[in-house]
């Protein structure tokens, strides 16, 4: 699978409750089993909430999966962007 980073725009999204943020994210979860339950290959590593916006990554087989997955669950995906590589720093020496 190949990872990428999905810009969702979503106005004051880092003023919306955590409860409301945990709601959509079941839900999107809801849709990610159903479609893996339907043989498509998708997953969600992590999202941050950051001003306007929730940026996500995801592993999936496609970049059209992923705007399948935004379809289904009613969410945006303004940009979507392939991770060909991920640099891990460990800058704590002590």
């Amino acid at each position: 699978m190949n990872k990428y980073l999905i810009k969702r725009e979503i106005p004051s999204a880092s003023q919306i409750p955590r409860e409301k943020l945990d709601e959509i994210g079941q839900g999107s979860e809801s849709v990610l089993i159903a479609m893996r339950n339907e043989g498509k290959k998708i997953e969600q590593e992590v999202s941050y909430v950051a001003g306007n916006n929730v940026f996500c990554v995801y592993n999936a087989d496609s970049e059209e999966t992923i705007k399948e997955h935004a379809t289904r669950a009613g969410v945006p995906a303004n940009e979507i962007t392939l991770v060909p590589n991920v640099l891990k720093h460990n800058t704590n020496k002590g």
